[in-house]
């Protein structure tokens, strides 16, 4: 029998797919729990085979006694068994008919081949014409293997589909008729769920399937009832409704999505969803992609927003790329909505509601080394007016790097001309050149790296207080040098070896002060000095608006512990602080000198406790007030019993740019038994006491299915009010989703679900 049981089987799950949302064909991560043996009892695989290495449509003939014809009906009795390639029938008794190659089997029926199982009282086979009929039939279809023993097909059970048929006709090798028949991925011979058909119809040559009458049952309950629908045999996607979806929340809707298989390289998804709030809303995603293009088009709208007058109100989200030429690239991200409540309105988290600007942004970007150039237009939509970025219509970029070995003299070049402008403020245009040389000395235990850069920048202004004409020019001279020690260390308790390393390092850093008070703030802004990174960099702020006056040294030390086998770096230390020779006295608006002489120190560490303990911390402390600054402290962990434990807490102090935070994050997993989990999250603003978000849920799963029940609090963007959305999923092995995501819900807030 030639038909396919890889297609087969994916046949079903695709089936499925076009009535449910995104199936997941491999379940990937996603662990299920185990049936217990009385519960999961598949149909018993054939005994050992004929021989187990068969000659290319021979037909092999063994039972405990009968007839055997060379012309003519052979008939056989006991422990009957026929072969043929991967074929293989198990029967009670058989006739083979010599003339025809005509099988009939009566009794205790199993028909095999290498992935597909076939259980009956009452088989007829042709085996010329791979065709034949099964009256009252028991079925299983797994991945192929690559023999007919039974412990290589019993492994592959937890990944095989089943069901039964009245009766299953086998009409060629491509085409296959299944009728009255039901079918689930669940391996309990009483599945908890399973789909129905009064007719299924099979087409492994245009790998085309239908199915009339059908319908989901959980318990033996009819859940959904789809009249006909056709599927593909293979991992091709095919057009069809996707699973509805569930809003519950206070604005209550419920989706149903619909997706379009348009061509190969491009497809579309149509949601329709009805709100209490807004009532018809429509959700449209065009994706695509060609030798040259690639992207994803996203637009919403509702026609007649009840809660906003009846108007009309959109969203659109485009991203894409197009490939000019081996070495000219243009990108395009655009977003808009249609009012500034429209994400307050619709969104279901303080991230999306809290949006204050939308970017849009068209670039054409051309690297070849030594050169690169982008040319782009860059543009807002605001939504808090309290915070607005500038707009770049337009901006040029020009970048020199030519490729050197890493101890030559290196010439480096960045030149950006960029126009700003924004509405009742400071516009212009500023022009930006740095040249940088530099050269690295040392081997793997030291190294000395001097460095000059020249910047200079020119700007040209409008509806300035004073000059339209300001013009900078600073040199800077940095000095990077380190070393390198390391020694072999072992555990007194397992014997491990280990590589111990102690990394000093001192960099400092010279640029002149220059008074740029009277230079606009374009997009620039002060640093948060929260990492041992930022402690060898030579600018404090970002952007271009301000050139800091530097004359400071740096000195750090690292330690880190790595496993000499896999190289895996098992703990790390760092510690550093910045010496200050002068005050820094360019500042932005608003800001007084600095006159300190040493900045915070810096601690950091991470590492691994054991295999399922690790801890990260970030700590500032300050010497002139003698307590910590600002610091952060993470503690993750997660073990073989699923078992998951997370704790994040941070201090900020207030600074220019921040207000003071200090917040505790808790988040994990706890298995209540084999099948019930609790889930939870919350995210605490201590500086203002009050909760940001909460997350709790229960989650059940066995060897069918799971459920998924979610109960999310968060704090709006008005900072007062708090949305409570419910989701609830259900997820079928081997089947897919079926209500809001709630496993993306606990992924984002949970470090560690993804191997959950």
């Amino acid at each position: 029998m030639k038909f396919s049981a890889s297609n087969i089987s994916l046949l079903f799950l695709i089936f499925v797919g076009s009535i449910s949302v995104y199936a997941d064909l491999t379940d990937k991560k996603s662990q299920w729990g185990q049936c217990t043996v009385h519960q999961s009892q598949p149909l018993p695989y054939q005994q050992t085979p004929i021989t187990e290495k068969p000659f290319p449509d021979a037909i092999y003939l063994e039972a405990d006694s009968g007839i055997v014809r060379a012309e003519g009906i052979s008939r056989l009795q006991g422990n009957v068994i026929i072969q043929q390639n991967d074929m293989q029938f198990n029967t009670d008794s058989a006739s083979f008919d010599r003339r025809n190659n005509l099988v009939i089997a009566n009794g205790n029926v199993i028909l095999s081949t290498s992935n597909l199982k076939f259980k009956s009282n009452s088989i007829k086979y042709n085996l010329d014409k791979n065709s034949g009929t099964i009256q009252q039939a028991e079925y299983v279809i797994g991945p192929k293997e690559s023999s007919l023993n039974s412990s290589s097909a019993n492994k592959s059970v937890s990944n095989s589909v089943q069901g039964k048929s009245q009766e299953i006709k086998l009409i060629n090798k491509y085409e296959l008729k299944l009728s009255q028949a039901t079918f689930s991925s669940c391996p309990a011979p009483n599945p908890s769920w399973y789909l129905q058909s009064s007719e299924i119809k099979l087409n492994n040559k245009t790998e085309v399937g239908s199915a009339k009458n059908v319908t989901f049952n959980v318990k033996g309950v009819p859940v959904f009832y789809f009249p006909k629908f056709s599927f593909p045999l293979n991992n091709k996607r095919k057009s069809g409704f996707l699973s509805p979806s569930l809003r519950l929340q206070s604005n209550v809707g419920i989706s149903l999505p619909y997706y379009f298989n348009l061509a190969p390289n491009y497809d579309a998804t149509v949601t329709t969803s009805i709100l209490q709030r807004q009532g018809l809303k429509f959700d449209t995603e065009f994706r695509y992609l060609t030798s040259r293009h690639k992207g994803t088009i996203e637009y919403e709208f509702i026609p007649e927003d009840k809660s906003f007058n009846n108007k009309f109100r959109d969203y659109f989200n485009i991203e894409h790329h197009t490939t000019l030429s081996e070495n000219t690239k243009l990108n395009l991200v655009a977003e808009g909505v249609s009012d500034v409540d429209y994400f307050d309105d619709l969104s279901d988290s303080l991230e999306t509601s809290s949006r204050s600007s939308l970017k849009r942004r068209l670039e054409v970007v051309y690297k070849k080394r030594p050169w690169s150039m982008s040319a782009a237009v860059e543009d807002y939509q605001i939504i808090d007016a309290t915070n607005t970025p500038y707009s770049r219509l337009p901006e040029f970029k020009l970048g020199f790097n030519p490729k050197a070995d890493i101890k030559a003299l290196k010439f480096t070049t960045n030149v950006e001309l960029v126009n700003f402008d924004k509405s009742n403020s400071v516009t212009g245009t500023r022009l930006d050149a740095k040249l940088t040389t530099s050269k690295k000395w040392g081997n793997d235990a030291w190294f000395i790296k001097p460095s000059f850069s020249l910047q200079s920048t020119l700007y040209s202004l409008q509806h300035n207080i004073g000059d339209s004409s300001l013009n900078r020019t600073l040199p800077t001279f940095t000095l990077d040098t380190g070393l390198f020690f390391d020694r072999s260390i072992a555990s007194p308790k397992t014997g491990k070896h280990y590589t111990q390393t102690l990394e000093p390092r001192l960099f400092y850093s010279f640029t002149p002060f220059k008074n740029q008070s009277n230079f606009p703030v374009f997009d620039t802004a002060k640093t948060n000095f929260s990492a041992t990174n930022q402690l060898f960099s030579e600018n404090r702020f970002t952007g271009k608006d301000r050139i800091a006056d530097t004359n400071q040294l740096t000195f750090a030390v690292s330690s880190r512990i790595q496993d000499r086998k896999n190289g895996k770096e098992l703990f790390s230390a760092s510690i550093g602080q910045v010496y200050n020779f002068s005050d820094r006295k360019v500042t932005l608006p608003g800001e007084t000198i600095a006159t300190g002489t040493r900045s915070d120190l810096v601690l950091e560490l991470r590492g691994r406790i054991n295999d399922n303990f690790r801890v990260a911390s970030t700590l500032l402390w300050n010497h002139e007030e003698k307590k910590l600054s600002n610091y952060e402290l993470r503690l993750n962990y997660q073990d073989e019993k699923r078992r998951i434990a997370n704790v994040s807490y941070r201090k900020l102090n207030a600074d220019l740019n921040n207000t003071a935070l200090t917040q505790l994050a808790l988040s994990g997993a706890l298995p209540l038994n084999d099948k019930w989990s609790f889930v939870g999250s919350t995210e605490h603003d201590i500086e203002n006491r009050r909760n940001l978000e909460t997350l709790v849920g229960l989650e059940y799963q066995d060897c069918c299915w799971k459920a998924r029940l979610v109960a999310k609090r968060y704090l709006t963007s008005d900072n007062v009010s708090y949305e409570t959305p419910i989701f609830i999923e259900f997820e079928l092995k081997g089947l897919g989703n079926l209500g809001t995501n709630a496993r993306q819900e606990l992924k984002d807030k949970i470090y560690g679900y993804d191997d959950y």
